[in-house]
């Protein structure tokens, strides 16, 4: 069985080789790239499993990356992870019209993401 695809939109790249490393010793092929323009390209060539970015990038933020994602016909719904260290509302009540999203404050524990990766195939596997 091919390993599932794992995307990281994070303009941080010791949070992104962190979360990558672990992500792999899970068995995950992982994708990182440095802003929300480089994952909609990576996105539409080849759509990963699930999506973890970052709300603040340079070029285009993860609010923008997840709403044209999901604006897409090639869209399948994908499960998307938000990071985020800024709390204030605006930064998370978005997420309640996007559905299929899951959110992680920073500093995202790694063991917190592996958790809710794990958690979505495996609640997609028992479907």
């Amino acid at each position: 069985m091919n390993a599932y695809k794992v995307l990281i939109a994070d303009d941080e790249p010791y949070v992104t080789r962190v979360l990558k490393l672990v992500l792999q010793k899970e068995g995950y092929d992982v994708t990182v790239v440095k802003n929300g323009k480089e994952a909609l390209d990576v996105y539409t060539k080849q759509p990963p499993d699930i999506l973890v970015t970052d709300v603040k990038m340079p070029h285009m933020g993860g609010r923008k990356l997840v709403k044209t994602i999901r604006s897409l016909e090639i869209s399948t719904n994908i499960p998307v992870v938000v990071m985020t260290s800024t709390l204030e509302s605006e930064n998370r009540d978005w997420l309640h019209d996007v559905g299929n999203v899951s959110f992680l404050g920073k500093p995202v524990s790694p063991r917190d993401l592996l958790r809710v990766v794990n958690n979505h195939f495996m609640h997609s596997k028992a479907q």
